[in-house]
Parts: structure tokens; C-alpha cells; sequence
């Protein structure tokens, strides 16, 4: 009887090996890619090595406050901008897997935006939207890999020809397909 059941869990063991072997490479196979997008977190924020390239041709009202990398208070007081024609690029520390950009526009007035937004990868850039914008405004795009983002203004906003961003996050948001 012994005998039997001992060749029975060998079975079982030796069976479910490639069950366990394969368990292992999932997991870690799972932890790289959280890692490749950025543990699923905004990955655009001045603790996480972003930058504003375009920081000479910029503004930042309130100083160091007005920067959008940062996690401050959010007021209407505080924000960075550019002019028509000129560019808000964002430079992150490393590549990441990315598909969502969200922005907070200056919107004290509900003016709107007429933007237009790359992504940034490889020496090349990649346009994901040319349109108006207001408030917070959130853009998904496809799963690919980021390097920065280049946000131009076209044509500044309803009011002036200004471009007021209050913070910018970008990050990879796990789809639900149901």
C-alpha cells in the first residue's frame, strides 16, 4: 500500500512540475512589467526624475510651486505655461510602458485649449491628439513605450494666447475587459 502511494505523489510531483516551474517565471515575469510600468503609478513627478526640457522657453507662476511636476496644493495661482507656438515638453528619467496622460488646465473661467500632444520615444515623435481641451483632462491612448511627452500649444486658450497647466500625470492604467 505504501509503495503504491508513494508512486502516486511522485506522479503527482512529477506532473505538476512544469505547473510550478511556470508558476514562478509568471510571477516574475508579472513583476517586471509592473516595474516597466512604473508600478502603475504617475510617473511624471519631479521625485521620479521627470523634467521640463522646455523650461527656458516656459513659465512658472509662483516659482518653484508653479512647476506641474509637483504634488503641491492645487490653486489657480500656481501653474506653468507657454506661450502660442511653443512647446510644454516633459522628460522622464527612464522608459515606461505607458497609456494614460492626464492634465489639469488653468480653468477659472471654463476657457478652453487648443493643444496638441506627442509622445516622445526613440528620437522620433508620435502624435496622440490635436484638439481643444479644458479642466482635467484625461487622454488614453494605446500600451506603448514613453519616453516624454511634447505638448504644443496651438493657439493658447479662449482668453489669451497662453497655455496654463496646474500639474500633469502620466501613468499605465490596467484595462477591465468585461
Amino acid at each position: 500500500m505504501s509503495s503504491k502511494l508513494l508512486k502516486l505523489l511522485t506522479m503527482l510531483l512529477i506532473f505538476n512540475m512544469p505547473v510550478i516551474s511556470n508558476q514562478k517565471c509568471l510571477t516574475r515575469q508579472t513583476k517586471i512589467k509592473s516595474i516597466i510600468r512604473g508600478n502603475y503609478q504617475n510617473v511624471l513627478h519631479l521625485y521620479k526624475g521627470a523634467l521640463i526640457s522646455s523650461r527656458i522657453t516656459n513659465g512658472f507662476l509662483g516659482g518653484n510651486n508653479g512647476c506641474c511636476l509637483r504634488d503641491s496644493i492645487y490653486t489657480l495661482s500656481t501653474y506653468t505655461w507657454s506661450p502660442t507656438g511653443q512647446s510644454i515638453t516633459l522628460d522622464l528619467l527612464q522608459k515606461y510602458e505607458l497609456n494614460t496622460l492626464k492634465i489639469w488646465f488653468w480653468d477659472g473661467d471654463n476657457r478652453f485649449y487648443r493643444i496638441r500632444i506627442y509622445i516622445i520615444f526613440e528620437n522620433s515623435e508620435t502624435q496622440i491628439y490635436d484638439n481643444f481641451a479644458q479642466s482635467v483632462f484625461t487622454i488614453k491612448f494605446s500600451d506603448q513605450m514613453v519616453k516624454g511627452f511634447r505638448i504644443l500649444s496651438v493657439a493658447g486658450n479662449t482668453y489669451n494666447p497662453y497655455l496654463h497647466f496646474i500639474k500633469v500625470e502620466a501613468y499605465y492604467q490596467l484595462q477591465m475587459n468585461i
